[in-house]
């Protein structure tokens, strides 16, 4: 089979004689109006719509079976009956008078097919399986619909007088999910996440977030589980769909490059000759914590915060210049460190920390299902295990875990007041 010539066809004004008057008949119909064609139905019953079109005079319904001659003036003939032999009946007088025939009843027939179309006002979208696969077809503009819908949405939701964020082909984003709330998602990673075409997230990226990228986008999980390899490679992925010409946001959990790996990411994609841009995001480490009820610093209470990941336990300071730290107003935030909780509490004992420093854990940060358990050093495990803490969880460390109990008692006598 010889392949098609793809063709918009001009038809206002034009003369087109549809045979049938059922469902397919009316998709046909409506179509043909929308392109200001001169529509003819020929059929002894007819749908209540195709009637009333008739009654409204936007289409001619001659209330009866075909006969031959009906077409001799046609500029296009359509069939949508089910009965293959009328069909080819239409087919020979049509090929007589060398009008271009469709029928819904069998593809052989057809001089041209009916396409799928995706119809975004100026923009039209005319898809094909030379009729051997109508349901691809479909599947196809729904997706596209799906991706012109979020696309459109976008637009509207973008703030007055700035245009929405939109993602360049062939490029890579390396864009800070936040710590779970997708309102913490900053205006920028939305619009990129709304006109993503790749989105590869690891397991730290909310379900609530997951839930904003649109079903357009081929979402892929990337993510490494503790004590098992990875599947998939997130930089050879984004490296091949960018070089695609796919745009790929890589959404990472918190900011792309507090303990997120970034910066490998980056180095890779560049020597990789890749595009990419970091759209930094709100970090876990004060939005969680304050979530909570506990600022990571506060006048006279603490004034400096030191940054560790469970992952790196390793300090290369000496022991006076630990316990000097641990002798001023110092808050430890732990990422990524509840599973090694023991070894946290002896490294900190190991570095000066009383046994009576408040700490803080707190589960699932700024999500619905947040938990927050407060006790002293020398209690935490125990506490933890009892609670049954898991990840994705923030450890906090100092004497600002403290100000959480002052907020709460402050809250609740300004309510009672």
């Amino acid at each position: 089979m010889s392949s098609l010539y793809p063709l918009f066809h001009k038809l206002e004004n034009r003369r087109v004689t549809l045979v049938g008057g059922g469902s397919v008949a009316l998709r046909r119909i409506r179509r043909l109006l929308t392109a200001g064609a001169r529509v003819t139905v020929i059929s002894p019953e007819a749908l209540e719509e195709i009637t009333g079109l008739d009654e409204k005079g936007k289409l001619d319904w001659k209330k009866r079976t075909y006969r031959r001659g009906d077409i001799e003036k046609a500029d296009l003939v359509l069939t949508a009956t089910g009965d293959r032999k009328l069909s080819e009946s239409v087919k020979e007088e049509a090929q007589e008078l060398g009008i271009l025939f469709n029928s819904a009843e069998d593809e052989g027939l057809c001089d041209f097919h009916v396409p799928g179309l995706v119809d975004a006002g100026a923009l039209k979208l005319a898809l094909s399986s030379d009729g051997q696969d109508p349901a691809l077809v479909a599947a196809v503009s729904r997706q596209l619909e799906s991706w012109l819908e979020a696309r459109e949405t976008a637009k509207a939701e973008a703030p007055a007088g700035k245009k929405q964020p939109a993602a360049s082909p062939g490029k890579v984003y390396l864009v800070g999910a936040g710590p779970g709330d997708p309102g913490l998602l900053t205006v920028k990673a939305a619009g990129l996440l709304k006109n993503a075409e790749v989105v590869c997230h690891d397991r730290l990226v909310s379900e609530e977030v997951l839930g904003l990228i649109p079903r357009s986008a081929e979402k892929i999980y990337v993510g490494k589980e503790v004590g098992c390899g990875r599947e998939i490679d997130p930089v050879e992925l984004m490296i091949s769909a960018a070089s695609e010409g796919r745009s790929v946001v890589r959404l990472k959990g918190g900011d792309p490059v507090l303990f997120g790996r970034g910066a490998e990411e980056m180095i890779a994609l560049a020597e990789a000759g890749i595009d990419y841009e970091i759209v930094p995001g709100v970090s876990a480490l004060c939005s969680v914590a304050i979530s909570a009820g506990i600022p990571v610093t506060h006048r006279e209470v603490a004034s400096e915060v030191i940054i560790r990941s469970g992952h790196a336990m390793k300090d290369d300071s000496t022991n006076e210049d630990l316990n000097e730290k641990a002798t001023r107003g110092t808050t430890f935030v732990y990422f990524m460190a509840v599973n090694r909780l023991e070894q946290v509490v002896e490294d900190l004992r190991a570095e000066g920390v009383r046994e009576e420093t408040p700490v803080a854990i707190v589960e699932n940060g700024t999500l619905p299902g947040e938990r927050v358990i407060c006790s002293e050093l020398s209690e935490i495990v125990r506490e933890a295990a009892a609670a049954d803490i898991r990840p994705p969880s923030l450890i906090l460390v100092g004497e600002v875990v403290r100000l959480r109990e002052q907020l709460t008692a402050a809250l609740e006598a300004g309510l009672s007041s």
